[in-house]
Formats: structure tokens, sequence, C-alpha cells
């Protein structure tokens, strides 16, 4: 369940200064002036840079602001979370369904479009 609630979300461009004065994401993905994406964890704006580490390497990147052309971040999906509630909804009622309907158990259809219920009405009242 976690892991379904953690794949709603998308990577999309965001503005870094609105973006990270609300969030503080994991790792963002950098597209500098030469076209060039760096992947920046524990990104944070300082006066005109984009400043974080080398996810995995600890190295430290500095990145003038005025050289990213985008930044990119986990963001929620809002769709992505509707699908998939839905999806556990209609599986939770379905189980209940087919669980009801097997507890139902065997013989309990009635077939009142034959001639024996036309001939014998009174032998078979369910039917009326």
């Amino acid at each position: 369940m976690l892991l379904g609630f953690a794949a709603c979300t998308s990577v999309r461009s965001v503005q870094p200064a609105k973006f990270f004065a609300v969030n503080s994401p994991d790792v963002v993905w950098v597209t500098d002036a030469n076209n060039t994406v760096v992947a920046v964890a524990d990104a944070e704006i300082t006066a005109d840079t984009l400043k974080g580490m080398r996810p995995g390497t600890h190295e430290p990147v500095a990145i003038p602001l005025d050289q990213v052309q985008t930044v990119k971040a986990k963001t929620p999906d809002h769709m992505k979370t509707a699908l998939l509630l839905t999806t556990l909804g209609v599986g939770a009622v379905s189980s209940v369904y087919f669980m009801w309907i097997s507890q139902a158990g065997e013989g309990m259809t009635i077939d009142c479009a034959n001639d024996a219920v036309d001939e014998h009405p009174d032998e078979h009242p369910e039917c009326f």
C-alpha cells in the first residue's frame, strides 16, 4: 500500500524559489545552460545560486540561477492518487460482492419460466 501511494508522484518542472520555500525534496534534476542535466540532493537556493550535493558522492554542487533552464522534482500527482483509490475501491466492492454471491450457495436459483409452473401454480408460490 505504501508503495502504491509513493507511486502517486510525477517528475515535473517546478519554479525553484517557490518550490523550495514550501518543499524540501530529496533530489531535483537541474538542466543548465549547456542542456546538461545534473541531479542535486538537498537542494536549496542561497542568494542567486542553487546549491546542494551530488547524490551518492556528497560532492558539493553550485549552479547560478541565471544558468538554470529548468528544475524538475517529484511532486504529488492527484490523478494517479485518484486512479489508485478508485481501483482499490472497485476491488474492495467486487471482493465483497463475490464473497456474498459465493455464500448464497447452490440451488438458490428459481426457474419460474417452465411448463410445470404454469400447470401447477399452487406448488410454486415463489413464482407468483
